[in-house]
C-alpha cells in the first residue's frame, strides 16, 4: 500500500488561503435558520442582495429564497458544498451545512453565498452569469415579452387574510402543482398568477395568458393547441404555435377557464395527465413542459352538476385551490390598495403624486365594490382626470363617482328608499308581495350597514345573521 505523503509547506498555505478568502467571500452573504427553517440571523451583505430593509427574522427562508436549500439541509443533515443557485435573477455558488448541538443533534443550519466579484469563487459565479446573459441574449423578442410583468411585492395589504394568502401563495410556488384561483370579478387573478410564476423556478421562463371567454369557440382550439402547417384551407404554410407550445417551461395561464368549451376540455385533461399535446391537423404528439395556472369567477361545482363542466378536469386543476376575497371583505387595505394605484397611473401618465384625503378615504370605505379592485381603479383613473390637476382627491370628488351621499348611502340606495316609501303603504298598486318583500329586506340592510358605519361585521350582528348570509342578501339584493 502506497504511503501518502504530505502536501508540500507551499501548497498547504496556498490551499489555507484560498479557504480563508473563500469563507471572508461566503461570511459577508450568509444566513442561519432553526429546524423550522426559520431565519435566526442574516449578515447585512446578504440583507442587501435580498433588497430587505427589516431582518426578517422568525420568518421561514423560502420566503426570501424560494428555491433554497437551507431546509433540505436540516431535514437531512447533509451539507451541500459549492452548489449552483439562481437568485435574484443571477447565479451565485452556495454551500450550506447542518449545525448540530453537543449531543449530536441538528439544531439549525448555516449558509454562505459567494456573489460575482474578483476573488476565486466569485470568478466561477461571473462566468455561469456570464453564459446565463448569452443564453438569454438569445432568446426571442416574444419570450422577453412573456416574462412576468408582477411580482408578490404588487400584491399589497396589512389585512390577515391578504398576509395568509401571501403566504400560501409563497408555498405554492415552490411545486409543480396546478392552481386554481377563484373569486369575484376584478379581484386580481391574473396579477396573482404572475406572482405564482415569479416566486416559481419557472420564472426565468415564459409567463402565456389565454382568455378563455375573449376567444369565440370555434378558434379556441387553435389558440390553445397550435395549428400544423397547411392543416385547412387558409392556413400558414408555416403552422403557428398554440399557447401551449409558447408557454413551454414556463407558466400558462388559463383566465376565464369555466368557458372553454367541452371538446376542447377533454383534450386539457390529456394535457394534465400526460403533459402532451397535439396541434390542430397534425399527429406529432408535443411535449407540455408547462405549470397550468387557472382562474374562474364562475361555480365550477355547479357547472359540474348541470353537466357543463368535466368533473376529472376540475379536480386535475384544483391541485391547489385559492380563493381570493372581494375588496370588501378586505376594506382595510383599501388605503394601500388605492395608493399603489395612484403611483401606478400617475406614473402611467407622467403627472405628479395625487392622493387621497382622510375623509375621501372613508368614503372609499363604505362603499360595497361589486367590481372589486378593477372598479377601484376605474374611479381613481376618473379621480385624477376630474380634479383639475389637484393632487389633493376629496371625499366629495369620490362621492359624486360612485355614489355615496353623506350618510354613506348610494345614490341608487336613496331613490329605491323613496320610491319604497311611497309604494310600500299602497296596497291598491299592483307590486307582487315578493318585491315588496325583497324592498323592505334592502331597506332594512342599507339601515344596518349606515348605522354601523359600513362595519358588516357588526351589521350581521345586529341583525342577528351570519356574515356570510350577509353578504349572500346584499348580493341577491344589489345592496
Amino acid at each position: 500500500m502506497t504511503k501518502l505523503n504530505s502536501p508540500p509547506e507551499g501548497v498547504r498555505e496556498s490551499a489555507v488561503q484560498m479557504l480563508a478568502e473563500s469563507f471572508g467571500t461566503f461570511y459577508e452573504h450568509a444566513i442561519a435558520v432553526d429546524t423550522d427553517h426559520k431565519i435566526t440571523w442574516i449578515s447585512e451583505g446578504y440583507l442587501r442582495f435580498l433588497g430587505l430593509d427589516y431582518e426578517p427574522l422568525g420568518e421561514p427562508i423560502t420566503r426570501h429564497v424560494t428555491n433554497s436549500f437551507m431546509p433540505r439541509v436540516v431535514d437531512t443533515g447533509k451539507p451541500v458544498f459549492l452548489d449552483l443557485l439562481y437568485v435574484r435573477e443571477q447565479w451565485v455558488i452556495v454551500s450550506a451545512l447542518p449545525l448540530q448541538n453537543e449531543t449530536g443533534d441538528i439544531v439549525g443550519g448555516f449558509g454562505f453565498v459567494a456573489m460575482a466579484d474578483n476573488t476565486s469563487l466569485g470568478k466561477l459565479a461571473n462566468k455561469y452569469n456570464k453564459l446565463q446573459k448569452e443564453l438569454d441574449s438569445v432568446t426571442s423578442q416574444l419570450d422577453l415579452e412573456r416574462r412576468s410583468k408582477y411580482r408578490l411585492s404588487h400584491i399589497v395589504g396589512r389585512s390577515r387574510e391578504l398576509q395568509g394568502l401571501k403566504q400560501k401563495l409563497r408555498q405554492v410556488a415552490r411545486f409543480d402543482i396546478s392552481v386554481l384561483l377563484t373569486g369575484e370579478t376584478g379581484t386580481g387573478k391574473e396579477l396573482f398568477a404572475h406572482a405564482i410564476h415569479q416566486l416559481s423556478h419557472r420564472s426565468h421562463k415564459p409567463f402565456v395568458s389565454l382568455n378563455v371567454s375573449a376567444v369565440p369557440e370555434n378558434l379556441i382550439e387553435a389558440e390553445f393547441f397550435g395549428v400544423a402547417p397547411g392543416a385547412y384551407t387558409g392556413a400558414s404554410k408555416a403552422g403557428r404555435d398554440g399557447k401551449l407550445a409558447l408557454a413551454r417551461g414556463g407558466t400558462l395561464f388559463l383566465d376565464e377557464i369555466g368557458d372553454m368549451p367541452a371538446n376542447v376540455q377533454s383534450k386539457l385533461l390529456r394535457v394534465l395527465q400526460d403533459q402532451e399535446f397535439e396541434a390542430v391537423g397534425s399527429n406529432k404528439v408535443q411535449k407540455a413542459n408547462v405549470r397550468i395556472v387557472a382562474a374562474t369567477s364562475r361555480d365550477l361545482q355547479g357547472m359540474i352538476r348541470d353537466g357543463q363542466f368535466r368533473a376529472d378536469l376540475f379536480y386535475r386543476l384544483n391541485g391547489m385551490p385559492i380563493h381570493l376575497p372581494a375588496l370588501r371583505d378586505r376594506l382595510e387595505d383599501i388605503d394601500l390598495i388605492a395608493e399603489r394605484i395612484l403611483d401606478e397611473l400617475t406614473s402611467k401618465l407622467n403627472l405628479q403624486l395625487y392622493f387621497l384625503t382622510p375623509e375621501a378615504l372613508g368614503v372609499l370605505r363604505m362603499h360595497i365594490w361589486p367590481g372589486n379592485v378593477r372598479e377601484l381603479r376605474n374611479v381613481l383613473e376618473r379621480a385624477i382626470i376630474l380634479s383639475d390637476n389637484n393632487p389633493e382627491i376629496g371625499a366629495d370628488l369620490i362621492r359624486e363617482l360612485i355614489g355615496v351621499d353623506l350618510q354613506g348611502n348610494s345614490v341608487g340606495a336613496q331613490e329605491d328608499r323613496r320610491s319604497e316609501t311611497q309604494r310600500v303603504p299602497d296596497y291598491q298598486v299592483k307590486v307582487p308581495l315578493q318585491d315588496q318583500m325583497a324592498a323592505a329586506e334592502r331597506t332594512i340592510l342599507r339601515q344596518a350597514i349606515a348605522g354601523t358605519n359600513g362595519n358588516r361585521k357588526q351589521a350581521a350582528e345586529v341583525l342577528g345573521i351570519s356574515r356570510a348570509s350577509l353578504y349572500e342578501k346584499m348580493r341577491r339584493l344589489g345592496v
